[in-house]
């Protein structure tokens, strides 16, 4: 059942309705209430739209939203119907969505791209059947698409940004289509499909959908006027502040509708020039992607009442992800579909877009607030269990800057991914393998917690906090004044404070300063990380740093190496750390990291960056707009 602020139950039709505007993100949810005149309204264009389907013979209009003859639906809507009890997906078709004007065909989806290829447009939207099956299946005669662990069907390819005027690059992932939740089923349209100010309806294939609406058999729509809606008009919105609302009284229903608003506006690149995205209390789940933003900064109306989640890991969307344009994903056998990725029980197709949650790439002072970050993926025996909430995809000395400030950032495997400059602040991160990772110049996590939590796949082990690729001549990662603490049923000695998973004895790369864009390589694993003042649980093994029977390749100092410094136990005792691994220090001066000042001071060639936050006084704090 959808949102009850969102619901009305009509006598003469028993349909529950979700709607307000045109339209909510999947599953999306809203602790406000709605208010007397918004549901009369609503109300109103229900009875009014049911009226104007009643000829109709394969479809109703109650049960629908946007709704039917619906005039400001929003650019962002996802489609949704409420059947009288919860519906089946069937095994082939397509939704379509025409432009009313001229019955051009703007949007198809279909409920397995595997077999049917996906209309997905490309930067100019001049080849959108790029994507055939044939393409998703096999490259060059080499067998693309053989992993068992997941089923093909209700799998759909976007391009999201696609469709941005501007940008250069974009993320084409693998999504799910239809979901369920309850008696409604919700269907995301292709990303930035549908145009302001524009009038559209929409068909369906019979048996693509299966369920009864009224008592009748849903049996698909294939005239004009059953579902029939209209956009409202985007001309006076901004481009540097926006507001996000599930529920339907914002600027926009998702928060990748926002982003792709901000990327096309003109000053995107000016750091001068502040852009805000404020998310009001909901659930959104959408993948994400920005690019080439600067000084933006998105805020939650309140940390755990927004949760921005997406189940995305390898072995749906392989790899760490990237922007790329659709030559590189449909030719370059290193960066696109002909660079075969082996996963849990065969190969996936490789679309570049990566397993994470949300993509940021050239965005320096990307700001995240108050707000929850979620990838719901659960770790499972036949699958490969990546997830990241976020992977910051930005390497440049004198920019590439991202904090995230009262957050949670949730996940299992590979929480955080990042490089450039992070701050990480008063914020919650909890996973349970290598969940803070990346190729890092300085990467500070400040009074925060970094949870470990179990993993279902292997009960006994607690994984490891860190993984560092950091180069030379730089902090690498640093945590300070925060703690590591577990879930329940995580057992005692049975998580590293990190690991090293490569050889680099030997390779230049260790003993050289890092430059622009040149911190991380496969092979390599510079162990540049440093714990300063930390609460340590009894979860965390006494040998405390990993090596998997490699040689660390730096030795510990004030500036390089595994190291800690005041580490407590939970209680805030001074802990017994004699026990630690050879090559670790836990006596080197760290003075020169319990800072962030000192952290980011090599920042811009020794130009420095202090980021600083407001002030929140708990977890709960909550802003209003």
């Amino acid at each position: 059942m959808l949102n009850s602020r969102f619901s009305w139950i009509l006598a003469a039709a028993s349909v529950s309705l979700a709607a307000c505007g045109g339209g909510g993100s999947d599953n999306a949810s809203s602790s406000a209430g709605a208010s007397s005149s918004a549901s009369s309204s609503v109300a109103s264009s229900v009875a009014s739209s049911t009226s104007s389907a009643a000829s109709s013979s394969s479809a109703t209009a109650v049960g629908f939203l946007p709704l039917n003859n619906e005039t400001a639906a929003y650019t962002d809507t996802r489609l949704q119907i409420t059947f009288d009890a919860a519906p089946t997906i069937g095994t082939s078709g397509y939704v379509y969505v025409y432009k009313a004007s001229n019955d051009t065909l703007v949007d198809r989806i279909t409920v397995n791209a595997f077999t049917t290829g996906s209309w997905v447009d490309n930067a100019t939207s001049t080849n959108p059947t790029s994507f055939t099956s044939n393409v998703l299946n096999t490259f060059s005669g080499t067998d693309i698409n053989s992993q068992t662990a997941i089923p093909d069907q209700n799998t759909e390819v976007d391009c999201i940004g696609c469709n941005v005027s501007g940008l250069d690059k974009f993320r084409w992932v693998f999504y799910t289509p239809f979901t369920i939740s309850g008696n409604t089923v919700t269907i995301k349209l292709h990303d930035g499909k549908l145009s302001p100010a524009t009038s559209y309806y929409v068909k369906m294939d019979s048996g693509l959908l299966n369920g009864s609406i009224n008592g009748t058999a849903f049996a698909g729509i294939s005239d004009k006027t059953s579902w029939a809606f209209a956009t409202k008009d985007a001309a006076a919105l901004s481009y540097t502040d926006l507001t996000v609302d599930a529920a339907g009284t914002g600027d926009f229903l998702t928060v990748q509708g926002a982003l792709n608003r901000i990327m096309a506006g003109t000053s995107k690149a000016d750091a001068s020039v502040p852009k805000s995205i404020y998310i009001k209390n909901g659930t959104y789940n959408e993948q994400l992607f920005v690019r080439s933003v600067n000084n933006l900064t998105i805020t939650g109306q309140s940390r755990d009442g927004v949760v921005v989640q997406s189940d995305n890991y390898e072995q749906y969307n392989p790899g760490t992800g990237g922007g790329q344009i659709l030559s590189t994903v449909l030719n370059d056998t290193s960066n696109g579909l002909g660079r075969v990725l082996a996963v849990a029980g065969g190969n996936r197709p490789y679309l570049a877009g990566g397993r994470a949650v949300l993509l940021a790439e050239g965005a320096d002072l990307l700001n995240l607030t108050q707000f929850t970050l979620k990838n719901s993926h659960v770790k499972t025996s036949t699958a490969n269990n990546q997830a990241e909430t976020i992977y910051y995809n930005s390497s440049t000395i004198a920019g590439s800057r991202w904090t995230g400030t009262y957050m949670n950032f949730l996940s299992t495997q590979d929480t955080i991914q990042t490089k450039g400059w992070m701050w990480i602040y008063k914020s919650l991160v909890a996973g349970d393998v290598d969940f803070v990772w990346g190729a890092v110049y300085g990467g500070l996590l400040e009074e925060s917690e970094l949870r470990t939590v179990v993993d279902p796949t292997n009960t006994s082990s607690g994984g490891y906090v860190t993984e560092a690729r950091t180069a030379y001549g730089y902090p690498g990662f640093v945590i300070l004044n925060s703690s590591l603490t577990r879930e329940l049923g995580v057992p005692d000695n049975s998580t590293y404070l990190s690991r090293l998973s490569f050889d680099a004895v030997g390779k230049s790369y260790c003993t050289t300063k890092g430059t622009d864009g040149k911190l991380v390589n496969a092979n390599w694993g510079c162990n540049n990380i440093a714990y300063i003042n930390t609460k340590m649980g009894a979860h965390i093994n006494p040998l405390g740093w990993l090596t998997n029977g490699y040689t660390l390749p730096l030795t510990a100092t004030s500036t390089t190496g595994f190291r800690e410094s005041g580490s407590m136990d939970a209680n805030g005792v001074t802990l017994n750390v004699g026990s630690r691994l050879s090559g670790a220090s836990t006596t080197v001066d760290l003075s020169g990291l319990d800072t962030r000042a000192e952290v980011f001071g090599a920042w811009n060639s020794s130009t420095g960056w202090t980021p600083t936050a407001t002030t929140c006084s708990t977890s709960a704090c909550t802003t209003s707009r």
